[in-house]
């Protein structure tokens, strides 16, 4: 059969492929060896993608002109910085008479061509859409493909954003697999999370739970993604995550302390300049994957030999033999982690910002990661991050800690996390109150009793805490409330690793790690005498402080939204917020904490008026007290009518209302109460502030 493609189609010698070619045929007629898919869906270059992004501002409308400008200027989509296009997901519309069709495509299959969209013909009418977490858009148009372009038959159970975006690997993943086989120790840097993830989850597949794998994530222009998903699938596959300038090779590679630590490294960063932090970071004879057509290899070589370090450096693979069964098998194992994926980071969001400042390892742990969603342990903050931090180091090691922490801060849910963190895991568990104890009943309760031991006991005798919590953990809340007999009776357990049973003559082993807490200042009880000494330090081998709500501000956006999808799914109401009531919850002091916050978001999930929780109704719900009886916010009410979104004037910007409300409300309590002391704790924030907020509004 005559070969017209590279004849007709495009401005290249016969027989070759025109990877270079600007100049394509772009008609929708067929010769006879081709066939035509309307397009569905195209996933670009990452590279590519980025840069279109970047040059339109991450405009919508822009980007979509600037890509059609691409096709039409150049009749494909093609990459300047890689030579690449991407890949395209299309319905056959028409197959030549002289086709060469080994997989037995018809009219009416889904396929997705998967070759480089520089090489092929192709012609985009419109862009209906933009998905910045995949790389990919949505458009109508038509592609031509002759019969040797690589095509992969789409069954119709699958998520094709994910499909294309593993796909664009090519034999890459496969390769991985191979390479990571008896390897203990992985390095992944990129600036993409789904990308890392997608090659984490190969090396994890491959390794099970031996693997070390660290994920290197850019600080600077990586895309993060977001969703129950995504985080459950991070903590199932790295052991560390960090966040880092990339292109300080040096400086992160000994901050981070990972000079030549690890097997195997992957780049998947599609940032040129990028090579470095790979080649200090693996360990002599160990290997180097570079994952894109945008990493210097001939750099890396150079790199390696300047350093005297023998390393096996590969580069991109193409069309390995099974790579696409393998590339689909990956995307139904992962389909479910990314069904929510959503954009949480795009491009130049830490442009202007101290660089040193950043510079700054977050590791965690990766079941703490998954564990912490359980808990509702949210830790967006950086003082929230550090206890994560902490826990996930203290976890590993079988010692005594003690919580400290105000009341509705999350104690026991650290708790929660250290046990489940720790090589106790599998044993009980025991939680205690020490302060709702009957102090004639806590030694039997703490010790159990033998059968007859006093009248009215069990006729069997019982167990205490420390017999059934023998080999896990017991969690002790609201130690200082603790009676000092009982105090003494504690510490002998802990010394001496036995007790006595109320009524017993034998001692019984027990071997018990003991999580203590309290919101009281326990030094103080200590120079008081109302707490023993030598106790508190026993207790205190590690302590773990939780920040106060109000110190944490950064939190409770992510704690609000967590609760209104909790408590709205469990009452069946859907509601968001406005804007300024979220912004209005971040000044309120709390002083109960996240426990109080999650009963205030309930009220209002049931007490909201509109489609979204307003400014208003948060109001009413945390001073309540000021509007019973009062005209205050009534006339705002009246104005809003039934949209009680807007309790202020529309025309106001954000902060405008914000400010008109708190002045109306701070003249108001004022007025009420008297006296500034009265009026700030009224309205839930401190004296001092309320006296700055009267100096701002000139009250």
């Amino acid at each position: 059969m005559e070969m017209t493609y590279g004849l007709k189609r495009v401005a290249e010698p016969q027989y070759v492929l025109p990877t270079s070619a600007w100049k394509l045929d772009n008609s929708r007629n067929l010769y006879p060896n081709e066939l035509r898919i309307s397009v569905n869906r195209i996933h670009l270059e990452g590279t590519s993608f980025k840069q279109i992004c970047t040059e339109s501002n991450y405009n919508e409308e822009k980007i979509k002109q600037k890509i059609i400008d691409i096709i039409i200027r150049r009749g494909k989509l093609h990459n300047p910085v890689t030579d690449t296009g991407g890949l395209v997901l299309g319905t056959i519309d028409e197959i030549g008479a002289g086709f060469h069709n080994p997989q037995h495509l018809q009219v009416g299959d889904t396929i997705i061509c998967n070759a480089s969209l520089a090489s092929v013909p192709m012609y985009i009418e419109d862009i209906a859409a933009i998905d910045h977490v995949f790389n990919q858009i949505d458009a109508t148009g038509y592609v031509i493909l002759h019969d040797h372009v690589p095509v992969i038959k789409v069954d119709e159970e699958m998520p094709v954003n994910l499909l294309l975006y593993t796909l664009d690997e090519s034999g890459t993943l496969y390769r991985l697999s191979q390479l990571a086989e008896g390897q203990s120790k992985f390095l992944i840097v990129g600036n993409n999370m789904i990308t890392n993830l997608i090659f984490g989850y190969v090396i994890r597949r491959q390794t099970g739970s031996s693997g070390e794998i660290v994920c290197l994530l850019d600080k600077k222009t990586g895309m993060q993604v977001m969703g129950d998903g995504i985080d459950q699938l991070i903590a199932n596959v790295f052991n560390e995550v960090h966040f880092l300038n990339i292109l300080r090779p040096i400086h992160a590679v000994e901050r981070l302390q990972l000079n030549q630590q690890f097997d195997l490294s992957v780049n998947c960063a599609e940032i040129p300049g990028a090579e470095t932090i790979n080649i200090l970071a693996t360990k002599a004879g160990g290997t180097v994957l570079f994952a894109n057509l945008i990493n210097n290899l001939k750099l890396s070589l150079y790199i390696t030999e300047s350093i005297s370090k023998p390393l096996n450096v590969e580069n991109a693979e193409g069309y390995l033999e099974d790579y696409e069964t393998f590339d689909v098998m990956l995307v139904k194992e992962l389909a479910g982690y990314f069904e929510n994926a959503a954009v949480m980071k795009v491009e130049g969001a830490d442009k202007g910002k101290d660089e040193s400042a950043e510079l700054t390892a977050s590791p965690y742990d990766r079941s703490l990661i998954e564990q912490s969603k359980l808990e509702d342990f949210i830790c967006v903050s950086r003082p929230m991050r550090n206890v994560l931090r902490e826990i996930a180091n203290v976890s590993k090691y079988d010692c005594n800690v003690i919580i400290f922490g105000d009341t509705g801060v999350g104690k026991e849910k650290v708790a929660n996390l250290i046990q489940k963190n720790s090589d106790r895991k599998m044993q009980p568990f025991v939680k205690i109150n020490c302060g709702a104890i009957s102090p004639n009943l806590i030694e039997s309760e703490f010790f159990g009793y033998e059968k007859g031991a006093f009248t009215g006991a069990n006729a069997s005798g019982k167990k205490g805490y420390f017999e059934i919590a023998n080999n896990g953990v017991m969690f002790l809340d609201e130690i200082g409330e603790l009676p000092l007999e009982m105090q003494a009776k504690l510490l002998r357990v802990i010394q001496d690793g036995e007790f006595y049973k109320v009524g017993g003559t034998s001692p019984i082993k027990t071997n018990v790690r003991i999580i203590s807490a309290t919101n009281r200042d326990l030094e103080k009880f200590v120079e008081e005498g109302k707490f023993r000494r030598d106790l508190y330090y026993r207790l205190n081998v590690v302590p773990i402080r939780i920040p106060n709500l109000s110190d944490r501000v950064d939190d409770i956006p992510a704690l609000v939204n967590h609760f209104l999808k909790k408590y709205g799914k469990k009452f069946g109401i859907a509601r968001g917020i406005a804007d300024s009531a979220m912004e209005y919850l971040q000044q309120l002091s709390w002083p109960g904490n996240i426990r109080e916050l999650e009963n205030s978001v309930q009220r209002l999930i049931i007490s909201a008026k509109g489609e979204d929780i307003s400014l208003m109704d948060v109001m009413h719900e945390t001073h309540g007290d000021l509007f019973e009886g009062s005209s205050f916010g009534a006339e705002e009410e009246e104005s809003a009518g039934q949209d009680s979104s807007y309790p202020i004037d529309p025309e106001l910007s954000l902060q405008e209302a914000v400010d008109e409300y708190e002045k109306g409300l701070i003249k108001y309590a004022c007025e009420k109460y008297g006296s500034t002391r009265k009026a700030a704790k009224a309205i839930g924030i401190s004296q001092t502030q309320l006296v700055r907020k009267k100096k701002k509004y000139n009250l």
